[in-house]
């Protein structure tokens, strides 16, 4: 909340502390609410409109307009979005700053996991504004959500000490069946260790396709594909083997073959992969890619070979495409699945 006096000055130049006041409060009502949120599409969807609210030409989602205008309006009565576009973005720019702002547990896949990865993939797509206040903001949000996947991904990955069992306590009462202390005497130890061997196997799972060298989904080895094909194929691949989203160091592996790492437009790379983005778009659900096609582009482009979204038209080098891949796919098949245990 400390930058809203800076980005307030995105659609005033001299703010009130009243008109300060009532966006903080107004802020403060919508953090609270998106972070209560449990429906995955739910989340992608708020996270989307949140993302298209802060690039592009600023105008919001109706949606998200109405909603925001309805917690600003109980502070500042005469307000309304259709008159201040901008003011949404900023609402919903810092509202999101303040979800992103708590640290990352051991869980892996929680609330504002979601918010983050998804606010990392919209906005890491679009284009740069040439608005300096507006692409202050929009970075900063960016920047947010980059490190605090990233932490989440790192953290959801460290192991749990195994703690001793408890004591076992069994009651034997006259004429009852005996009862035990059972479940809360190993149920700490049995998790811990449930959960290790989750993460061993994680871990294990994807090395062993490391070591492979062959794509399962191209039907071919590595060393016989194209590399802009290879590289993505890889991303979209080792999301397959995860029980978590991604960290940095399954990005590193997905990027062990790579030689020339070419810059490509988002048109360019589908011509690249070619008929082989058939086979890429039958290992996701092509239809959550469709209805958020700003959190998944790569995802959308290669299900239905559309490449006209905004920012398709930026070059990128392969190696960027195949994070894309990875981060995109990672967040699809979670959506699936979830944490997956043994």
């Amino acid at each position: 909340m400390d930058n809203l006096p800076v980005h307030i000055r995105i659609t005033s130049l001299t703010p009130t502390n009243e008109d300060v006041n009532a966006r903080r409060a107004a802020i403060d009502e919508l953090s609270t609410a998106w972070a209560k949120i449990s429906d995955i599409g739910e989340i992608l969807s708020k996270a989307e409109m949140i993302a298209d609210s802060l690039g592009g030409d600023g105008k919001p989602d109706d949606d998200l307009g109405l909603e925001v205008q309805e917690a600003l309006q109980k502070h500042a009565s005469a307000f309304l979005y259709t008159e201040c576009p901008l003011d949404v973005g900023v609402c919903a720019g810092v509202a999101a700053l303040s979800i992103l702002s708590s640290a990352p547990g051991i869980g892996g896949w929680t609330i504002v996991d979601v918010y983050s990865n998804t606010l990392w993939s919209a906005l890491a797509f679009q284009p740069s504004l040439t608005e300096e206040k507006r692409e202050r903001l929009r970075r900063e949000v960016l920047e947010l959500a980059q490190q605090r996947s990233r932490s989440a991904a790192d953290k959801a990955r460290e192991r749990t000490i195994v703690s001793e069992m408890g004591d076992l306590v069994v009651t034997i009462a006259e004429g009852a069946k005996p009862t035990t202390t059972f479940k809360k005497a190993t149920g700490a130890t049995i998790e811990a260790l449930r959960r290790n061997a989750a993460l061993d196997r994680e871990e294990l799972d994807f090395l062993w396709w490391v070591q492979l060298n062959r794509s399962r989904l191209l039907k071919r080895a590595i060393g016989d594909v194209a590399e802009p094909l290879r590289l993505v194929a890889s991303g979209i691949e080792a999301a397959t083997h995860l029980r978590r989203l991604p960290a940095d160091l399954h990005y590193d592996l997905v990027l062990r073959t790579i030689d020339d790492d070419p810059e490509l437009n988002l048109k360019e790379l589908i011509e690249a992969i070619g008929d082989d983005r058939k086979l890429l778009s039958a290992s996701f659900n092509t239809t959550r890619a469709a209805d958020h096609s700003s959190v998944f582009p790569l995802l959308h482009a290669l299900a239905t070979g559309e490449v006209d979204s905004p920012g398709a038209g930026r070059k990128h080098k392969v190696s960027t495409w195949a994070g894309r891949a990875l981060l995109e796919a990672g967040l699809n098949r979670m959506c699936d699945n979830g944490v997956r245990q043994l």
